[in-house]
């Protein structure tokens, strides 16, 4: 038990040394992105929640970065 102790006092002090997360409010100000809504068929949508389950992350992320990469490969982004 004194380990465990020991190690939650010393993550306590690593936390208590930096700055406070921003809020959401701050983030969603402070973000150049837009949100859209996308209807798929069923079976993209299938296909689309099975590759980001097997990468541990969202539809969203995942749908995001592929719609990048698409646009990425027919022309340079600024």
């Amino acid at each position: 038990m004194p380990i465990l102790q020991d190690l939650v006092q010393e993550l306590q002090q690593r936390l208590e040394g930096q700055a406070p997360a921003p809020s959401s409010a701050a983030v969603a100000d402070a973000s150049s992105s837009e949100r859209i809504n996308v209807t798929l068929p069923r079976g993209v949508m299938d296909e689309l929640k099975r590759h980001a389950l097997e990468e541990g992350r969202s539809c969203g992320n995942l749908a995001a970065y592929l719609v990048e990469e698409a646009l990425r490969r027919h022309r340079p982004l600024h």
